[in-house]
């Protein structure tokens, strides 16, 4: 029987989607009454962290991409120091009462994490939240081209490919660290849990067919809420970074052929560039999750303009909470969670024409009040909470390896 859990993750905050997962899960677990470890790399520890009973080991150190010392680079492809200290957290806990579950390791962890649990005798778990485990640059993505990769991951080719968003130097080091990785997940065998079907088809076609895998959606925070009357508004919304393989580039490009109004919710590095080309489009920074729903309230329809896979929709899923359909493109990973002229809007990937045409079928108020109400009508906050997450994850800890 499980006891104890010891969850592992680069950061000990909250950035992003990922890092959301794993401390709620940690909550999560340790309101199961389940004895909690969260070990880490980077700092600062959130609060939800510091104010739990959770004992959080954080090594303090700098994100790879963040540091100038070059020894963060060899770190990186082999961390000693996660390495001890996680293996002397291990051998205090019964190995068989105790699971060591991975959300990422490629920003200052290494895969020495992997080889801490082995040498400790513990059962090992991964969810899959990239394509690091198949891709050098995590993305399936050609950075230069900014287009999917059409390249077999882990190949001659896709290892010669100058694809990496800084540059070749920069791919040979990736290289490099996912040859490492490679050789980790060969002899360690870590279980896989997979997030969404979207994603697992890919990966399987190239990760070791021995793994054994289990599947899991990720818990989102949602609930019940009073339909938006979006047939009533006007605003096209983008939320999220705004970099160039998230597709601000086409989401500008679309609203401004048709002439509706836009408005760009996040912030990157693309920011300044794109608010001085597209000045009928208004871009509004992060916004906090109270001011989120002035915006929310005002949407007509979400457009995900994403160029590559992505693994999961979460925010597809808090719209729909809403009643706002989504205007997604094929081939990613968000498309599974719309039908095509029944609850939202599918376009070809990348294509801005084919974005232009859902969004003039979105313009006509009819067309939306029925998409509106049959994505609300589809929705069951159940299939997303945390309490229902973490009943079916213990349930994947305690299944026969």
């Amino acid at each position: 029987m499980v006891k104890n859990v010891v969850l592992v993750y680069d950061q000990a905050y909250i950035s992003g989607g990922a890092a959301k997962i794993a401390v709620g899960e940690a909550l999560g677990l340790k309101e199961q009454g389940l004895n909690v470890y969260y070990f880490s790399a980077i700092a600062p520890i959130c609060d939800e962290l510091k104010k739990s009973d959770i004992q959080v080991i954080c090594l303090n150190e700098k994100h790879i991409g963040l540091s100038k010392d070059p020894s963060a680079l060899l770190k990186a492809l082999w961390n000693r120091t996660a390495y001890k200290q996680l293996l002397e957290l291990l051998k205090e806990l019964n190995p068989e009462e105790t699971v060591v579950h991975i959300h990422g390791w490629t920003k200052a962890l290494s895969s020495s994490v992997f080889y801490a649990a082995k040498r400790a005798s513990i059962r090992t778990f991964v969810t899959l939240h990239e394509y690091f485990t198949i891709c050098p640059n995590g993305g399936l993505y050609n950075y230069k081209k900014k287009e999917i990769c059409a390249l077999k991951p882990c190949s001659f080719k896709c290892y010669i490919c100058n694809c990496d968003k800084r540059n070749y130097i920069n791919k040979l080091y990736r290289v490099v660290r996912q040859l490492i990785q490679n050789m980790a997940f060969k002899d360690t065998k870590p279980e896989i849990i997979y997030i969404t079907e979207f994603s697992k088809n890919i990966i399987k076609k190239s990760i070791n067919p021995s793994l054994k895998e289990h599947f899991l959606t990720n818990h989102v925070e949602v609930g019940f809420h009073d339909r938006v009357k979006v047939e009533n508004n006007k605003a096209f919304l983008y939320i999220g970074r705004l970099t160039d393989e998230k597709g601000i580039d086409i989401y500008c490009e679309a609203i401004d052929k048709t002439g509706v109004q836009g408005i760009v919710i996040g912030d990157g590095p693309l920011l300044n560039d794109f608010k001085s080309r597209y000045k009928n489009i208004s871009f509004v920074g992060w916004k906090s999750t109270e001011e989120m729903r002035d915006y929310l309230s005002m949407a007509r329809t979400l457009i995900v303009s994403s160029k590559w896979y992505e693994t999961m929709g979460l925010t597809v899923i808090e719209m729909q909470q809403y009643g706002i359909p989504c205007i997604v493109p094929d081939n990613c990973a968000c498309s599974e969670y719309v039908k095509d002229k029944y609850s939202g809007l599918i376009y070809s990937i990348g294509n801005v024409d084919s974005l232009c045409s859902c969004i003039n079928y979105a313009a006509d108020d009819l067309n939306l009040e029925r998409l509106s109400k049959n994505f609300l009508a589809e929705f069951n906050p159940e299939n997303y909470c945390l309490d229902t997450h973490i009943n079916r994850l213990v349930e994947i800890y305690s299944m026969d390896k």
